[in-house]
């Protein structure tokens, strides 16, 4: 763990957002509110609080600190840290951390779940009760899924919306259901994607809050030359954002070619005026 990373935070959409995510370098997103972390990167300061992490895939700028995680929890006398990873990098990590294991010398801890796209499971409850994530697949060098956590609540069905309480009370005595099952895509973390993603699925694009990477921002490293790499450039981005209908577009994994300043810039430039107000550059 980097004693010194450089954080950044943003509350919106209700929620907020803390961690570092570079291009090439690391990426890890904690969102407090919901216990929930995406990615490892390389254990940035206050990863270890994290009990559930939604692994992307992989690569080492995002899974690199997991055996470091493993270890200091287990020190901690922190439970075993629930890792939910793409199916197909399962069995590769399980040998990593049994070696790690060896090398340090202990009995180390973990909960490993290898998920095929399309699964949700429940988060369980306290800070995410209600809530359940989902995985599908991305489009990247290597296997990779993007994740969305999902809040179900109850909602009073139309037709009793309006009715005094005592009349409510009085109707579910006598066994009427008068609550319907509202479930809202809270955030959507895309990790490593080509603008695929975006295109074909419409829950991520009408999600809450979506964490977008945009790898690439000007022509120095073009869209056939970013699509080589399995990432998103901001050119396709800014040509489909108009079919984002959620409250923020959070932009994030940008190369060390550009800085925030350069980035944010170009957001307020390049981006239509129906969504621009919606766009935010997160990462120092």
């Amino acid at each position: 763990m980097h004693e010194f990373a450089v954080l950044d935070e943003l509350k919106v959409g209700g929620l907020t957002l803390r961690g570092i995510t570079r291009g090439g370098v690391e990426t890890c997103l904690m969102v407090p509110e919901l216990g929930v972390m995406f990615d490892v990167g390389m254990c940035p300061p206050g990863a270890l609080k994290f009990d559930t992490i939604l692994v992307s895939h992989g690569h080492a700028d995002h899974l690199g600190g997991v055996g470091y995680l493993v270890s200091q929890r287990q020190l901690m006398r922190a439970p075993p840290p629930a890792i939910h990873v793409p199916q197909e990098v399962h069995e590769p990590l399980t040998r990593i951390l049994r070696g790690w294991a060896e090398i340090e010398g202990f009995d180390l801890q973990w909960q490993l779940h290898g998920h095929a796209p399309g699964e949700r499971f429940s988060l369980g409850g306290g800070l995410a009760r209600g809530c359940a994530a989902h995985c599908l697949r991305t489009t990247h060098r290597v296997p990779s899924l993007g994740w969305i956590v999902e809040r179900t609540t109850s909602r009073l069905k139309p037709e009793y919306v309006g009715l005094p309480g005592p009349e409510i009370a009085a109707l579910r005595r006598s066994g009427a259901d008068v609550l319907d099952a509202h479930t809202e895509p809270l955030i959507c973390v895309t990790g490593d994607t080509q603008i695929e993603f975006f295109q074909q699925h419409e829950l991520v694009r009408r999600c809450r809050v979506l964490v977008h990477e945009v790898t690439s921002w000007t022509a120095e490293r073009d869209v056939a030359q970013t699509r080589r790499w399995g990432h998103t450039h901001l050119d396709e981005l800014v040509a489909e954002s108009e079919r984002f209908t959620g409250e923020a577009l959070v932009l994030v994994h940008r190369s060390m070619r550009h800085s925030r300043a350069e980035a944010e810039r170009l957001a307020r430039e390049r981006f239509p005026a129906g969504v621009r107000d919606r766009v935010v550059v997160f990462g120092n």
